[in-house]
């Protein structure tokens, strides 16, 4: 019929009963006796009319996008975003949609009394997004449940290139599109990079000394997931995603620049600074167009922090400090900083997350110490160290979590260095982070020295026992953890007894101590020379040089302008000069950085101290140190020092040094496993200071009570002169 009606068929034909009601009995919600017409309509005078029922709503399928809410007693809620195709909700569905929003009401009040606070993470894959604040999470509530008018993908894109928190809108004529990306790198050098990978070849090799010389110091990516997806991407460039180009051109990066100038040109045919350029300009471009900036992959932001890692030796010291803190801001937005295990994440997808959030942590405190800045981003995270267990351990698909070995793993290196992290954090619970960060502790005068030593024992005490002892040295990353693991504990004591501390309590301190000091710095400088010298270690550099020994240098280079001549000061001058060799032959900004200007000016005085007291005794000098001659010129440049004529670099002493360096050569040849024993026995072990008072006072002339105080206000004061010098011409 036209008006939608039509005549009742009956339902059974011996009673001629409908089946449902007629529309006035259902209007007024009384019982209908369903006869034609029925009784109540006849009473009413009403016309009686049959209509059929509208038939159910479809549902639509299962969501492809899961919401997850932290709660107060860490079981995860698990909520369901809607398709953005859904249909809006029937009125009849409003009582159920005011129950669902009362229920996310109480789950935020809950949240609030967490430890962690509250938080929920959008995931997918390899992308996620952590919402940790009301005002988003309220709003993506209101997305869930009310507004329908997007799902999940309008806050996590499908790519991190696509447009993310926008609703689409037409485009204004004469509007320009911003690349927000291009603010950090500039904008991508062509759309696209294929042309610019190595041959399949050149990327397995790199791929290959990416594994051997950069993952063991990182173990951020899971080799037998990733290499198999390089091996398929190298066959067809065209294909692979933005996120993952920019990963792999990461990793170029990484490959070259761990290896030497002699290897890359044997293996690639090309300059190490050529290749460099070429792979760090390209994977600044594929970090643009991955949308580096509002990218939620994780794939994205390992690529991020290998290129930080990559570029340690030529960026600003400034600069890296800028590039860490967009790390750990991604990190964040992620939600690396809360741990998967409270997230309902799997297992292998939060052990993945935990490795990638403490090399970031880890990359962004040593970052910190050498732009002078304070790294203070351990409160704000629970997520938990990773397991000791091999990549082989670790499977995507994956239900139990894989038993942590007894022994060393392939994490042995990182986990130690985590350890030492988490140290530093638990003993500044005490007291607010200040001028020196996590470090305050123990180089501050607030707790006595004597506690400061028994904080340190134990944590070489537990290093010991979790890592050393389980390490072959002739295995070479065993050898590196152990390297590190006992300079640690030594660079602790000098920050605990640093003549700065004395000096903030008014006090000087005993030349006892001073001797302690003096040769806990050179076993530093003697376990960093092994890294070196040692060929097998040539494949870490990259790290090591990452790990200059500042503090050790300049405690050393005070000492010698009073220690002037004597076994230990010759032994200390060939320490130097290995160790600043390799630092200050280096191009780019950094040996050219206010702290390397200051550390050399102090060099030449300590080197002049020297000079002065053989002349004045009538003794032969020891060799000219190699980088004596470098020291000068840098200075000179800068107008910050003019050597004295005895200090000049002469025809003589380059002879002289010529000629001493065969037995260097073969002191730096040396096995190491000869010294570390050594090492070990005389320095780590030690309990009692030694006194070397007589030595030094029957070698250097000086009276065993005279006192050499260093003037560390007047270093504050020369290091931000430099500061100010260097600032003027760019350098820092």
């Amino acid at each position: 019929m036209a008006d939608g009606l039509r005549s009742p068929v009956p339902a059974n034909a011996s009673e001629g009963l409908m089946k449902y009601a007629c529309t006035v009995c259902k209007r007024r919600k009384v019982k209908c006796d369903r006869r034609e017409p029925c009784s109540t309509c006849v009473k009413d005078h009403a016309p009686c009319q049959y209509r059929d029922p509208v038939p159910p709503r479809r549902r639509k399928a299962k969501q492809k996008t899961v919401l997850r809410t932290l709660n107060c007693n860490d079981d995860t809620q698990i909520i369901t975003v809607s398709n953005q195709n859904q249909e809006p909700l029937a009125s009849d569905d409003i009582r159920t949609r005011l129950l669902l929003l009362q229920n996310s009401s109480m789950s935020l009040q809950s949240d609030t009394k967490s430890e962690t606070g509250p938080g929920r993470l959008i995931s997918k894959g390899e992308r996620s997004i952590y919402l940790d604040n009301y005002l988003w999470k309220t709003a993506s509530n209101e997305t869930d449940y009310v507004l329908k008018v997007q799902d999940a993908e309008s806050i996590l894109p499908e790519s991190s290139g696509s447009v993310s928190y926008q609703i689409p809108r037409a485009r204004i004529e004469g509007e320009l599109e911003l690349d927000e990306g291009a603010l950090l790198f500039g904008p991508a050098s062509t759309p696209n990079l294929s042309g610019l990978h190595p041959n399949p070849v050149h990327i397995f090799k790199l791929w290959q000394t990416f594994l051997e010389n950069v993952n063991p110091l990182t173990k951020i990516i899971h080799v037998p997931t990733l290499q198999q997806r390089i091996l398929n991407a190298s066959g067809n460039l065209d294909s692979m995603s933005s996120e993952f180009e920019a990963l792999m051109f990461a990793i170029y990066c990484a490959a070259i620049r761990s290896l030497s100038d002699e290897e890359v040109l044997q293996v690639f045919g090309k300059s190490r600074t050529t290749l460099l350029a070429q792979y760090q300009q390209a994977s600044q471009s594929a970090l643009v167009k991955a949308g580096l900036l509002k990218t939620s992959s994780r794939v994205v932001l390992q690529a991020f922090v290998i290129f930080i890692l990559s570029v340690r030796g030529e960026y600003n010291p400034h600069t890296l400090w800028s590039l860490s803190g967009i790390a750990v801001r991604i990190a964040q937005r992620i939600g690396l900083h809360r741990d998967g295990s409270r997230l309902g994440l799997s297992i292998f997808e939060t052990e993945m997350r935990r490795r990638l959030w403490w090399q970031i942590i880890v990359a962004d405190a040593a970052i910190s110490r050498m732009s002078g800045s304070t790294s203070s981003l351990y409160p704000l995270a629970d997520t938990r160290i990773p397991l000791n267990v091999n990549d082989s351990d670790l499977d995507v698909k994956m239900k139990e979590t894989p038993p942590e070995s007894l022994g060393a793993t392939e994490m042995v290196f990182c986990l130690m260095r985590y350890e030492l992290g988490q140290w530093l954090e638990r003993q500044s619970r005490s007291k607010p982070v200040g001028f020196d960060g996590y470090w305050e502790t123990i180089s501050g005068g607030s707790i006595p020295i004597e506690e400061k030593d028994r904080m340190i024992r134990d944590l070489e005490d537990a290093i010991e026992r979790k890592f050393t002892a389980h390490c072959d040295p002739s295995i070479p990353l065993h050898l590196m953890t152990m390297i590190v693991a006992w300079s640690v504990p030594l660079i602790l004591r000098l920050a605990a007894h640093h003549p700065r501390v004395y000096h903030e309590k008014g006090e000087l301190p005993t030349q006892a101590a001073k001797d302690l000091l003096f040769k806990t710095c050179l076993s530093v400088l003697e376990y960093g020379n092994i890294l070196l010298t040692t060929e097998n270690m040539r494949k870490y550099l990259w790290h090591v040089d990452s790990q200059f020994p500042w503090d050790p240098l300049i405690y050393i280079l005070d000492e010698l302008r009073h220690r002037s001549i004597g076994d230990e000061t010759a032994k200390a001058w060939h320490l130097i000069d290995i160790t600043c060799s390799r630092q200050y032959h280096q191009p780019g900004p950094r040996a050219r950085s206010p702290l390397h200007l200051a550390l050399a000016n102090l060099a030449l005085k300590a080197w002049a101290a020297h000079v002065a007291e053989c002349e004045r005794r009538h003794m032969s000098t020891i060799p000219q140190p190699n980088i004596i001659p470098t020291f000068i010129k840098l200075t000179q440049q800068k107008n910050l020092y003019s050597p004295p004529t005895s200090t000049r670099v002469t025809a003589s002493s380059r002879d002289q040094d010529q000629r001493s360096t065969p037995a260097r050569a073969a002191t730096m040849n040396a096995s190491p496993f000869s010294i570390v024993p050594q090492l070990r026995e005389g320095v780590l072990h030690s309990t009692n200071p030694v006194d070397d008072n007589a030595h030094f006072a029957s070698s250097a002339g000086l009276d065993p009570a005279e006192s050499s105080p260093f003037d560390w206000a007047r270093w504050d004061a020369s290091f931000q002169e430099y500061q100010q010098q260097s600032d003027s011409v760019g350098y820092f």
